[in-house]
C-alpha cells in the first residue's frame, strides 16, 4: 500500500510540474518599470495642467481616468464598509469616482500653473514605485506631490496620491466611512455628485 501511495506521489509532482502553477495559487504582482510609471505620471501632469488652463472638466476628467487605478480607488474607499453599499450603489459609486477624483485634483492643483509640475526622484516602493513631483506656486511655496503607481493589466496606474506626505487614499477613507457612519451610503453618494466635475 505504501509503495503505491508512494508513486500516486511521484505522478501528482510530475504532473503538477508539467501543467505549471495551479489557477488557484495567488501570484506574485508583478513589478513596476519604473520608466513607464514616470511615462504615465508625465503624460497625467501635462494633460491635467493644459485641462486646468482652458478651464476643461472634461479633458480634466478623461486624464484623471485613463492615469488612476479605479480597481484599488473603490476596492479601499468603500472597504470599511462595503457591506452597505446595495449593487446599485457600488456602481454608482464606481461612476462617480472619476469625476470627483477630478474635482479633488482641480481643488488641490488649480493654482500657480504658468510652470508646468516637475518630475522629481523617482523610486521604487516595495512593488510599487513612487513618482515626485513638484508643483511651483506663484508667489507662494512649491508643493510636493508623490504618485504611487501599481502595475495593473494595463500598464503602470496611479494607486494613490500623497500631498506634503499624507495620503489622499488613506484621508479620503476615513472620510468616507465617517460620511457613511453618520448618514449612510447615499449621503456620501450626494455629497460625491456635489463634489464632481
Amino acid at each position: 500500500m505504501n509503495h503505491l501511495v508512494r508513486i500516486a506521489t511521484i505522478i501528482l509532482a510530475v504532473l503538477a510540474t508539467s501543467l505549471g502553477p495551479s489557477p488557484f495559487q495567488i501570484q506574485p504582482r508583478a513589478e513596476v518599470n519604473q520608466d513607464r510609471a514616470r511615462a504615465v505620471t508625465e503624460q497625467l501632469l501635462t494633460r491635467a495642467n493644459q485641462a486646468l488652463r482652458v478651464n476643461d472638466n472634461a479633458a480634466l476628467r478623461e486624464a484623471i481616468r485613463s492615469a488612476f487605478d479605479f480597481d484599488v480607488w473603490e476596492r479601499f474607499l468603500s472597504e470599511p464598509r462595503a457591506d452597505r453599499f446595495t449593487p446599485a450603489q457600488r456602481a454608482r459609486f464606481r461612476d462617480l469616482l472619476p469625476g470627483y477624483l477630478a474635482y479633488l485634483y482641480h481643488e488641490q492643483f488649480d493654482r500657480g500653473l504658468d510652470t508646468p509640475p516637475q518630475i522629481g526622484e523617482v523610486r521604487p516602493a516595495r512593488r510599487d514605485v513612487l513618482v515626485g513631483a513638484t508643483f511651483k506656486r506663484a508667489g507662494g511655496r512649491d508643493l510636493p506631490v508623490q504618485w504611487r503607481l501599481r502595475e495593473s493589466a494595463s500598464g503602470p496606474q496611479i494607486i494613490d496620491v500623497m500631498v506634503g506626505g499624507t495620503s489622499f487614499l488613506l484621508m479620503k477613507r476615513d472620510e468616507f466611512t465617517s460620511m457613511i457612519d453618520r448618514g449612510g451610503v447615499d449621503t456620501l453618494l450626494r455629497f460625491m455628485e456635489q463634489h464632481s466635475l
